[in-house]
């Protein structure tokens, strides 16, 4: 196959990259903005060039066979150097311009890093933010996101790990509801109150607590769950019951009165606490969009 036929299959392997990386046409076709025919088409004219079947697919699921696996491996490869090559010469731009794909927790990034990024898009005009305010994991290589901001006290492994701060979870009800039902001493007290959870996965009405060198599991009552912080606020406010938040959430409203802080000799050992770190790709050649929003971060923080 020469150089030619090789270049007119460029944006094939592309496309393949993504079948694989996704396990499937219609996520691939999602992640670049194509239909699902078209990525069909797309594998088939792969296939028909190369001379052999790539892919195995069930109603589903897509998955490699052996050939399909090698070529699947120096495809993303060539993708990879297309990546470098874009970020050297990104690096070395004078001008801050360019594409900035940020990712952080939904409430985060409402409350804390929305102002940031709206900042930094008035301070740099050339630069197109997108930012995605998400809870689930993010895989910065399939996922195609430059900057992750999570709360971790493992850094992903192969990632330049910025801190940027830490947060903690504060337990906390309204004035009306600990008026009516009592102030909680300990943990244990919390058996007898109502309480306010996430309720995203079994277990999260046991909630675990440490002070010094104890711990304590408590299997609390759900009067309510949302996996929401604004609306388990609001749901705190109302009386319904006793509840945590990251500190950023929720200090404005405590300042004001209208939530009150319990057990607070206590740590909550839940989610959504921890380090704030900002994570991006190791490499000699940072685009500049990239290394200026760490560094505009950096000094917000």
């Amino acid at each position: 196959m020469d150089t030619n036929e090789v270049i007119s299959l460029l944006t094939e392997m592309a496309v393949f990259v993504a079948v694989v990386e996704h396990e499937s046409f219609s996520k691939a076709g999602e992640k670049l903005n194509l239909a699902p025919s078209s990525i069909s088409r797309s594998i088939a004219k792969l296939e028909a060039a190369f001379g052999t079947k790539l892919l195995e697919r069930t109603t589903r699921k897509v998955k490699l066979n052996p050939k399909g696996a090698q070529v699947f491996e120096q495809c993303q490869s060539m993708l990879a150097s297309a990546k470098l090559a874009a970020n050297v010469a990104q690096s070395m731009a004078g001008e801050v311009s360019g594409v900035l794909r940020v990712a952080a927790p939904k409430a985060f990034a409402k409350q804390v890093i929305s102002p940031i990024a709206l900042d930094f898009a008035e301070a740099y005009p050339k630069v197109r933010v997108k930012l995605m305010a998400v809870d689930h994991f993010i895989d910065p290589i399939s996922d195609e996101v430059d900057v992750i901001i999570h709360f971790t006290q493992h850094p992903i492994e192969g990632l330049v790990a910025k801190h940027l701060s830490t947060t903690t979870l504060i337990l906390c009800a309204s004035p009306d509801y600990l008026a009516k039902n009592g102030i909680p001493k300990t943990p244990d007290d919390l058996t007898q109150h109502d309480c306010i959870t996430l309720g995203e996965v079994a277990g999260d009405d046991i909630w675990r607590f440490q002070k010094g060198g104890e711990k304590i599991k408590v299997q609390v009552a759900e009067a309510f769950s949302v996996n929401h912080t604004q609306i388990r606020r609001d749901a705190a406010l109302r009386g319904l019951g006793i509840a945590s938040f990251p500190d950023f959430a929720i200090q404005e409203t405590i300042a004001r009165g209208e939530l009150i802080p319990i057990l607070s000799d206590w740590q909550v050992l839940e989610r959504y606490q921890g380090d704030i770190v900002a994570q991006y790709a190791q490499s000699k050649f940072v685009p500049v969009q990239i290394r200026t929003f760490i560094e505009f971060l950096h000094a917000r923080f």
